[in-house]
C-alpha cells in the first residue's frame, strides 16, 4: 500500500497524528506484491506487538478500520478471505 494513501483517506482523519504515522510505517513495509491474508495477519500481527512495546493502544473500532484500509489493494477473493478470519477471530474472543 502506498503511504500517501493513508493521509488521503477520508476514514482515517480523525486518528491521531501518531497513530498515523504508525500505520504509514506498516503500510511501508507491507510488501504489495505479498498482499494475501496470511501475509497481512502476519505483518498485523508484528505491527500489533510493536504498537504494544510502544505504548501504543488502538480501540476495536480503529483496528477494523485499519483492516478495511489496508485490503483496499487486496483481489475481491482475498478482501473475502480476510473478512472470514476477522470473523473467525472475533468469535473466538466471545
Amino acid at each position: 500500500m502506498n503511504p500517501q494513501d493513508l493521509l488521503n483517506n477520508p476514514q482515517l482523519q480523525n486518528i491521531s497524528p501518531e497513530k498515523l504515522q504508525f500505520l504509514m510505517s506498516l503500510a511501508q513495509s507491507t510488501s504489495p506484491s505479498g498482499s494475501n491474508p496470511q501475509n497481512m495477519a502476519a505483518s498485523l500481527k508484528n505491527a500489533s506487538e510493536r504498537a504494544s512495546k510502544e505504548g501504543m493502544d488502538f480501540s476495536s473500532g480503529e483496528r477494523d478500520l485499519i483492516i478495511e484500509v489496508l485490503k483496499q489493494n487486496l483481489p475481491p477473493q482475498e478482501q473475502q478471505k480476510v473478512d472470514l478470519m476477522m470473523q473467525l477471530m472475533k468469535n473466538m474472543r466471545k
